[in-house]
């Protein structure tokens, strides 16, 4: 060994210096990162300090939690509330200086441990933090059925909207909520001036969360005041208004904003507006391109189907669907009490009163409907025949519980169907046997909106945030 060997490997922390870094005499890289060969050097061990925490501002479910490093280096925070299991946020690039990430997904009124952790292994914990108290106004859902063996892989989290007053289609003040399968929620918005949010949705980008603030039934404004707001789970991006919403909005993947408008005329009109235009356009209307629809009908549900550019708008009025061109503003076929459409197989399957309307990937149409002796709020299933301009009853899903008003129901990813039962106050997950594997009672007649399952909730923080 040469006196220079010496001399360095004296002036080298032991810290980094060892037979278990990975090096070898063959030159081998060295398990934390640093070259191998004979003793060589690694990147000192990070130093993790002055942990603390705050509540974010305005949703106190949501945590702040910050600490200063030395240097540069990819960290992450570990957190736990129940049973051991350990969460955690993304793993980012922090830098030496003060850092902060946003910690999601705990629910509200819970004690949680935490630590920051560094590439390296180096890790530090903070003082526990609390959570802060459920919003006294917010309704809260106790969990009847959780199979959780059978929910995968549909997300671990509902995102919807609940009116927090007793009663079916009436004013209340309006929360925007996210809740685990367990039923906790975990974020939740109030809509301001109890004004109505009953279709609140990711982005298609799957980065920020859409929710609706219609002042159609609350000031009797024909929805002129009506806007859609694109946020963060911490903050918000911008409000659009949407003169004329009163119910249902979509998303189209260029990000144009569509809804039934009550306020652009023709009676009901189907209308867009493009992102960064302040221009309203109409695509169609119901007394120009429905024959038979009957005086003023209103809508209560829309769909965008990507693949044939085309709206399926669903009516409460005269209990009908019809399927909009979306290229030619003309009607391609329509369903229900208006005359002249497609028929029912067998007869005894017509939907009523629906709500909720989609199309699964495999092109059946799917409903949240009445029973046709209006005893329950069933799901239904057809196969759309338009040779024989029929719609073949297929499957469909008897709740058990009645809803005066509203629905909403989709096909998942595992082959599940979620069925959330309007003002029942009810939210069901069930098989394709029809056997129940998830069902929340929110304990009251309380109208549930629009409900989608997310897996991930960091998708939804902003990026500063992260």
């Amino acid at each position: 060994m040469t006196l220079l060997t010496l001399l360095l490997l004296a002036c080298t922390p032991a810290s980094v210096v060892g037979d278990d870094t990975g090096g070898g005499g063959d030159g081998g890289t060295s398990g934390d990162g640093g070259t191998g060969g004979d003793g060589g050097f690694t990147v000192p061990d990070m130093e993790i300090s002055e942990l603390s925490w705050s509540l974010h501002d305005e949703v106190e479910a949501m945590v702040w939690v910050s600490w200063a490093q030395d240097q540069s280096g990819q960290v992450r925070v570990e957190y736990s509330f129940e049973n051991d299991e350990w969460h955690q946020t993304r793993e980012k690039l922090g830098t030496a200086g003060r850092n902060q990430v946003l910690v999601v997904g705990v629910p509200f009124g819970t004690t949680a441990s935490w630590r920051v952790v560094s590439e390296g292994g180096v890790t530090v914990e903070g003082d526990p933090f609390t959570t802060g108290d459920v919003p006294s106004d917010l309704p809260l859902a106790s969990v009847e059925v959780l199979e959780e063996d059978k929910l995968l892989p549909t997300g671990k989290y509902l995102l919807s909207s609940i009116n927090a007053d007793r009663g079916g289609w009436t004013g209340g003040d309006y929360w925007t909520f996210i809740v685990d399968r367990k039923g906790r929620p975990v974020w939740a918005s109030l809509a301001p001036n109890r004004h109505w949010t009953i279709f609140a949705q990711v982005a298609l980008s799957g980065d920020h969360i859409l929710w609706d603030e219609a002042t159609y039934w609350s000031d009797w404004d024909s929805g002129a005041g009506s806007t859609v707001h694109r946020t963060y789970l911490d903050q918000e991006i911008e409000e659009i208004a949407t003169p004329g919403l009163h119910h249902a909005f979509v998303q189209l993947p260029d990000d144009t904003l569509a809804w039934g408008s009550q306020y652009h005329g023709g009676g009901e009109a189907l209308v867009e507006r493009a992102p960064g235009s302040d221009v309203v356009t109409t695509v169609w209307t119901a007394s120009g391109e429905w024959p038979g629809s009957g005086r003023d009908p209103e809508s209560n549900g829309l769909f965008y189907d990507a693949e044939r550019n085309s709206y399926l708008y669903s009516y409460y009025t005269n209990s009908s669907v019809v399927e909009v061109d979306r290229a030619t503003g003309k009607s391609l076929w329509w369903a229900g009490e208006v005359g002249g459409g497609y028929a029912f197989s067998p007869s005894t399957t017509q939907f009523t009163w629906q709500h909720g309307i989609s199309y699964t990937e495999a092109g059946t149409l799917l409903v949240s409907t009445h029973k046709q002796d209006g005893s329950m709020t069933i799901a239904r299933e057809y196969e759309v025949d338009h040779e024989n301009e029929t719609l073949n009853h297929i499957w469909s899903y008897d709740s058990g519980v009645y809803a005066d008003t509203n629905g909403d129901t989709w096909r998942l990813e595992n082959g599940n169907t979620l069925h959330l039962v309007g003002s029942s106050g009810h939210l069901f997950e069930v098989a394709a046997d029809s056997s129940i594997v998830w069902h929340l009672d929110f304990n009251a007649n309380k109208l549930l909106g629009r409900g989608q399952l997310i897996e991930d909730l960091y998708d939804l923080v902003s990026p500063e945030a992260r």
